[in-house]
């Protein structure tokens, strides 16, 4: 009966031309904050494992767990080299990972050949050991000085992983089809080409291109026409973007050796670039993680984005309506100092970590009451 009401209701609403209540109107629920972990050093990726213990890494190069109270230092990633931007940062679980047990890991190392990023699949054990290491993705441009050092990796339903990659500040990066920097690449588990992705002049793996660094990454359950999410990319000196995840140019390209003052998405050098869903403008917050709020309890911050914010030290969300936006909020200006991971958590909590360097946190909010 309810919901034959419901639809009668949803019909009335395009009969009479009436638009249906936004979530992104009236005032915001009160939020809860508690920070469940301290005295950390530059913890940059959380994720939430299926028993709802948190699995974090902090960029000097560590991996561990919270659980039931207790953190527990699980592994030093053999390699991870920690400088400035760069060192232990993306973390994602597989979708399987009841069944295979398989985490990544992004970081920045040192070579014979120079530094780079590398990806790298483990299997954590159930007794909290990290076993049959495989490269997944080697060889993406890393600076010696760590900037740009992107690193985001996000996994979709279907078992393939998104790649968010820094340019290096390298102008010549991000447009260049043979570079994996400035650039989101597309996966198995294996570390093989997805299908979908750009294809030739490109290495197989990039999906998309011409972007500065990308350190935030959203997927929908299903892609929807052709798009599979958002990225957060960190600007320039001008602004910072949301960008949908479609394949193509965004539109970040210096004139070398390498200047901050053009803008993010250069339509004047190429007319055919992807425009961002939502940009901050001048000047720049440094926008880092990225995650979109789940769950009735949250109300009308449900489907939200929220991106961690470096420079303006705050939370910043936004209502996306068919890729444009509709309103932005800003929460907890100040409070927590430097923000760089956002994950939604299995539980319909909202993990943060904050980056100041430290006595660093991992924090999780919730609505007011729950």
């Amino acid at each position: 009966m309810k919901a034959r009401i419901l639809a009668l209701m949803a019909a009335l609403i395009l009969l009479l031309g009436v638009a249906a209540p936004s979530r992104a109107e009236g005032a915001l629920p009160e939020i809860q904050a508690e920070a469940v972990v301290t005295g950390l050093q530059n913890p940059w990726g959380v994720v939430q494992l299926p028993d709802h213990s948190l699995l974090f890494t902090q960029r000097g190069g560590s991996l561990s767990l919270f659980k039931d109270g207790v953190v527990t230092r699980i592994a030093d990633i053999p390699g991870a080299f920690a400088q400035g931007e760069g060192g232990l940062m993306g973390l994602e679980k597989d979708v399987d990972f009841d069944s295979n047990r398989y985490i990544y890991l992004a970081y920045n190392t040192q070579t014979s050949a120079g530094p780079e990023v590398r990806v790298i699949r483990f299997r954590l054990t159930e007794a909290l050991a990290l076993e049959d290491a495989q490269d997944i993705v080697s060889g993406i441009p890393a600076n010696p000085s760590g900037r740009h050092s992107g690193a985001q990796l996000e996994m979709g339903a279907d078992g393939i992983l998104f790649i968010g990659t820094g340019d290096a500040a390298n102008a010549d990066n991000p447009q260049n089809p043979a570079s994996l920097g400035g650039k989101v690449l597309r996966v198995t588990r294996e570390g093989e080409a997805a299908p979908g992705n750009l294809g030739a002049p490109f290495d197989p793996r990039v999906f998309s291109f011409g972007h500065r660094n990308i350190q935030g990454l959203v997927l929908f359950d299903a892609p929807q026409e052709g798009q599979y999410g958002y990225s957060a990319e960190h600007g320039s000196w001008l602004d910072d973007e949301m960008n949908p995840l479609v394949p193509g140019n965004f539109g970040w390209a210096t004139r070398p050796p390498y200047d901050e003052n053009v803008p993010m998405t250069d339509l004047e050098k190429f007319p055919d670039a992807i425009s961002a869903a939502w940009a901050s403008g001048n000047p720049t917050i440094a926008v880092s993680g990225l995650a979109q709020i789940k769950g009735a309890h949250w109300k009308n911050l449900e489907g939200a984005y929220v991106m961690g914010v470096l420079r303006a030290r705050q939370l910043r969300v936004v209502w996306l309506e068919a890729g444009k936006l509709i309103r932005e909020e800003t929460l907890f200006e100040g409070e927590f100092g430097r923000i760089r991971g956002v994950h939604m958590g299995q539980d319909g909590s909202l993990y943060l970590t904050t980056d100041n360097g430290s006595d660093d946190r991992i924090i999780r909010l919730r609505p007011a009451g729950e």
